[in-house]
C-alpha cells in the first residue's frame, strides 16, 4: 500500500480511536464537574522548520511541542509541513527542497518514539499520528506533475504559496497583483484534488481563495485554513474574511485556529481569552463543524499568555467549557474535524488529473 493509502487508513483508525482515547482528567467543566483531557489533532505545527532550518536536534529537547509537551497537551494527531521557504535558493525553490525536508520530517519522526509512524494504520494510545502538508508549493510550477510522488508519500494539504507570490498563486502578504491563482496554479489546484489531496487556503490571497472555490466544489472538496484566523476580530491579511469563513463552512472544511499572537488581536500580544474570543467568532460564522486547531507552534509565533506552548490545551478547553461550550463541540473543535478533512478522498481519486 502507498503511504498516502495508509495515510487514510490513520485518520480512519484515529477517528475510531478518539473519541475514548482520553489521556486523564482535570478540574475545570462548565459545572465544576471533572473534564476529559481532549485529543488534539494539530494541522499545523513547525518542528520540522526547526529542525532543518534552525538547526534544532532531532529529538526536540527544546521548543513548543517536545515529547513532554505533546503528551501533556493530551495531542493524538500532528501535521508536519514541508515547508520551502520562497528564498531557500537565490535562484529560487526546488522540488529536491521538498525532498530534502520531508527526509527531515522522516528522521524527527523516527527519533522520537512518541510519534507513530508516517501513515501508521493503528492509532496507539499514548502515541501521536503523524501527518504531512506542504506549505509553500512555489517550486512545482516547473512540474506540476511531482506534486503526485508527495501525495503518493502520504501529503494531505498542499499550500500554492506562502509569504510570497508564485506563479501558482498570489499571497496573502505578497506584492500586489491583479490575480489569484494564475491558470497554471487553477491546473495545479485541480490535479492535487484529483489525486486526493487537499489545497491549503492560509497564506494565499483574497482572489486567489475566490478562484479555488469553484475548483473546490467541481471536485466535491472540503476548503481548509490549516492556520488561519478571523479577520473580523484581528485585521491582519493572513486572517479570513467572514464571507471566506461561510464558504469554508458550506464546502465542509475547516479553518484551523491560529495561535500567534498578531492573528489572534491585530496586537504583538494575546491572551488565552483572546483566543477563545478568536473561536467562539469563528464558531457563529463558520460553524461548529468547520473549525479546528492549527497552533502554528515552533513557527516563530508570538504565543499567548496561557498557551505558551503545546501542553496548554487542557486550559484553552476548560475556559471553552467554562464560556458554555459543550463537550462534544470542544473535541470537535480539538480533533474531530480535522480528522474529517484529512480522511477526505474524491470519488475517484486519481482518475483524470490535468
Amino acid at each position: 500500500m502507498r503511504r498516502g493509502g495508509r495515510a487514510l487508513a490513520a485518520v480512519a483508525a484515529m477517528g475510531a480511536a478518539v473519541g475514548t482515547m482520553c489521556v486523564g482528567f482535570a478540574a475545570g467543566g462548565a459545572g465544576g464537574e471533572a473534564e476529559p483531557a481532549y485529543q488534539v489533532v494539530d494541522l499545523h505545527v513547525d518542528v520540522p522548520y526547526q529542525v532543518h532550518f534552525k538547526g534544532r536536534a532531532a529529538k526536540l529537547p527544546e521548543g513548543h511541542a517536545t515529547a513532554r509537551t505533546l503528551k501533556a497537551g493530551a495531542y493524538g494527531g500532528i501535521v508536519l509541513p514541508i515547508y520551502i521557504p520562497d528564498k531557500a535558493r537565490k535562484t529560487g525553490p526546488l522540488i529536491e527542497d521538498a525532498d530534502a525536508i520531508l527526509a527531515t520530517i522522516e528522521g524527527i519522526v523516527r527519533d522520537n518514539p512518541v510519534f507513530l509512524p508516517l501513515g501508521a494504520a493503528e492509532a496507539v494510545p499514548g502515541r501521536i499520528s503523524t501527518f504531512l502538508s506542504i506549505e509553500g508549493a512555489g517550486a512545482f510550477a516547473d512540474d506540476i506533475t511531482q506534486i503526485d510522488r508527495f501525495i503518493d508519500r502520504g501529503v494531505r494539504l498542499i499550500s500554492p504559496a506562502h509569504a510570497s507570490n508564485t506563479r501558482l498563486a498570489s499571497a496573502a502578504t505578497g506584492k500586489r497583483v491583479d490575480h489569484g491563482l494564475t491558470e497554471l496554479g487553477k491546473a495545479f489546484c485541480a490535479r492535487v484534488y484529483a489525486r486526493g489531496a487537499l489545497i491549503d487556503v492560509s497564506h494565499v490571497s483574497d482572489a486567489a481563495f475566490a478562484d479555488l472555490v469553484p475548483i473546490a466544489e467541481a471536485h466535491g472538496a472540503p476548503i481548509v485554513a490549516t492556520h488561519s484566523n478571523a479577520r473580523a476580530v484581528a485585521g491582519h491579511p493572513r486572517n479570513l474574511t467572514d464571507e471566506e469563513l461561510r464558504a469554508i463552512g458550506k464546502s465542509g472544511g475547516v479553518a484551523g485556529l491560529n495561535f500567534h499572537a498578531p492573528f489572534v488581536t491585530g496586537q504583538a500580544e494575546a491572551t488565552l481569552d483572546d483566543v477563545v474570543k478568536q473561536a467562539e467568532h469563528m464558531v457563529r460564522v463558520a460553524g461548529v463543524d468547520h473549525v479546528a486547531i492549527g497552533s502554528d507552534f515552533d513557527g516563530g509565533i508570538v504565543v499567548p499568555v496561557g498557551l505558551e506552548d503545546a501542553s496548554s490545551f487542557p486550559a484553552l478547553a476548560a475556559r471553552l467549557r467554562k464560556r458554555g461550550m459543550a463537550q462534544g463541540d470542544v473535541l470537535k473543535i480539538f480533533s474531530l474535524n480535522a480528522l474529517r478533512v484529512l480522511g477526505w478522498r474524491p470519488a475517484k481519486a486519481g482518475a483524470a488529473a490535468p
